[in-house]
């Protein structure tokens, strides 16, 4: 196991609830919660009109077991009427001032409409999301002497994630430098070139490279490419998407290359209802949760609502119990993974952690008639050495057709100097163990895969078939 195990020398007043009991942190999760059934029964336009639905009142839901009693919410319900599950608490209200004041709007995509929803923050919101923050920089081992590399792309509305590593650098009195690279957007028109992102590193000698997996990585390429002394990286803090092992290996092995010694490659889920993310505090040794005190995380089964035990794989839904912004009881995120409660081995923090890597429910294909999982090929190819870029395709052998054949199709960027049929050969094999389909593999250049000033992140599945009434 990689990297920074152990409780830190020093904790902060922030960080010592994570070391509390576990009976301890179900109390304060217990309190928070009565109290925000409270305000949600009194200003919640959806939670309102809801209890009455469903026969609940406050009273009924003592502390986070009795969230059961309580329906899933699910993304559609959410951007059917986004506003509704903003607290409207009127200035008269018997609450302190910052509990009712904007501080800011985040957005959040729709999965199929693409629609930007919001997703609102009071005052209050935001000084618990500093104390967020402030614990998963000590998770992380981030700290004042650090100098974070903000990474992650601008988009038409930048990226969450570029905002909270601005944030969680602020938290801990990091140094932080933004890149400023994507995709240009007329009313807002910064735009720079992935050279620049390489060169800002070696020229504030960033110890932290922060955001999207795949973005992170093609900057190392790009660095390695150019030659370029990555010697004061420590740490990559990556999340977005999925960040198997052959991509960690990867990472890590091009930036001992270019100087950095035993590099961290820390993983993180995080999603804008949450304001943050789950983080390692030890290579895959689990996502600790860093803020039980603001969430509670449950994974549980989509048929019946019901909570699934600690390591049952289930869907991963999220209760706020202290927010007055916009607010959720048991909102599922679109994740599938499993659950611990137990100490971590690793840190001896008692907070809930994420054990398995998620999975995206809409990631699920079905392919001939069964449910495949993505990932598993996604894990298998990352581990396939001369591969820079690659994308899964799911098509038809005719597209005119939609009731032809399922065809698999892997598009592939070869590193130079690969031998290109080993690759090829290889890349069946895996496909054939991981999905029992035999793909078409086809070389491409490396910007037909990945753009990086055009797109977030890489695409690495594509599903071409048509659609069928």
């Amino acid at each position: 196991m990689a990297a920074y195990p152990g409780k830190p020398k020093v904790v902060s007043e922030f960080g010592k609830f994570l070391y509390k009991s576990q009976d301890e942190i179900r109390a304060v999760q217990n309190a928070k919660l009565k109290h925000q059934m409270t305000l949600l029964e009194k200003y919640s336009p959806y939670y309102g009109k809801k209890f009455k639905e469903w026969g609940i009142a406050p009273a009924d839901v003592q502390g986070v077991d009795d969230l059961q009693k309580i329906p899933l919410l699910y993304k559609k319900d959410y951007m059917a009427d986004p506003m509704s599950f903003r607290l409207a608490i009127p200035p008269d209200a018997p609450v302190q001032p910052h509990e009712r004041i904007l501080w800011g709007v985040h957005y959040t995509t729709g999965t199929t409409s693409g629609i930007p929803t919001p997703f609102f923050s009071n005052t209050h919101d935001y000084f618990g999301n500093l104390v967020q923050l402030a614990r998963m920089d000590e998770v992380g081992t981030i700290g004042p002497g650090d100098t974070v590399a903000n990474i992650f792309p601008l988009t038409p509305v930048p990226h969450i994630g570029f905002w909270k590593t601005v944030d969680y650098s602020i938290a801990c009195g990091a140094k932080v430098c933004n890149a400023l690279t994507g995709a240009a957007y007329s009313p807002f028109p910064i735009h720079r070139p992935l050279d620049y992102a390489v060169d800002m590193v070696v020229k504030n000698k960033a110890t932290v490279l922060s955001g999207i997996v795949s973005f992170v990585r093609r900057t190392i390429m790009r660095a390695e490419e150019l030659d370029k002394d990555f010697s004061s990286v420590r740490m990559c803090f990556v999340l977005g998407e999925a960040c198997p092992e052959g991509m960690r290996t990867d990472m890590k092995q091009r930036l001992i290359k270019m100087g950095a010694k035993d590099p961290f490659i820390c993983s993180g889920l995080g999603f804008t209802e949450m304001q943050g993310t789950t983080l390692e505090c030890t290579e895959r040794g689990g996502m600790h949760l860093c803020a039980p005190d603001l969430h509670f995380l449950e994974i549980v089964d989509e048929k019946t609502g019901k909570r699934l035990p600690d390591g049952e794989k289930g869907l991963l839904s999220i209760t706020h119990v202290d927010r007055r912004g916009t607010c959720f009881l048991r909102y599922v995120v679109g994740d599938i993974t499993t659950l611990t409660h137990e100490t971590c081995p690793h840190c001896g923090r008692n907070d809930a952690r994420v054990v398995m890597q998620p999975i995206r429910t809409m990631e699920l294909v079905n392919i001939k008639g069964t449910l495949i999982n993505p990932d598993i090929l996604k894990t298998e190819i990352t581990q396939i050495k001369g591969i820079d870029e690659y994308q899964i395709v799911f098509t038809k052998e005719d597209l005119k057709d939609p009731f032809s054949l399922d065809k698999l199709q892997i598009l592939v960027a070869a590193a130079a100097g690969t031998d290109r049929e080993k690759v090829k050969k290889e890349v069946i094999e895996r496909a054939r163990r991981a999905v029992e389909m035999t793909p078409d593999v086809v070389f491409v250049e490396m910007v037909e895969i990945f753009d990086t000033s055009k797109t977030l992140k890489s695409v690495r599945v594509v599903d071409k078939r048509p659609k069928v009434d």
